[in-house]
């Protein structure tokens, strides 16, 4: 199976990257992000009020990296929840994030 990192950056700054099984953008998004938005209808939240709460978490976050603070791997998650349904909204352009192929190396001592 290929394995792949997402890398994001936010404001043109790197904030993190995660390790993927695909480089597929939906079934990512459908995996992580689509429930929240789902949940926001649910709760009777409009678009234009989901874009700003998605886009105040990521600003926070942006600003936690930005001075160095420490960031929990939940506060990752979230953002990376965030971050994919402000693309899916049209909200972050497709050029902000990137996939990596992992390339595996051999050993030296294999022959």
């Amino acid at each position: 199976m290929t394995k792949y990192y997402l890398h994001l950056d936010y404001k043109d700054s790197y904030i993190a990257k995660f390790k993927t099984t695909t480089d597929d953008f939906n079934s990512i998004y459908k995996e992580v992000s689509e429930h929240i938005i789902k949940d926001g209808f649910k709760q009777g939240f409009t678009i234009d009020k989901q874009i700003a709460k998605y886009t105040s978490f990521c600003d926070e976050i942006h600003r936690q990296k930005r001075h160095s603070e420490k960031i929990r791997a939940s506060d990752f998650i979230m953002f990376l929840s965030c971050y994919l349904a402000l693309c899916k909204l049209n909200q972050i352009k497709h050029h902000e994030y990137m996939f990596l192929k992992i390339k595996k190396r051999k050993s030296r001592l294999q022959k």
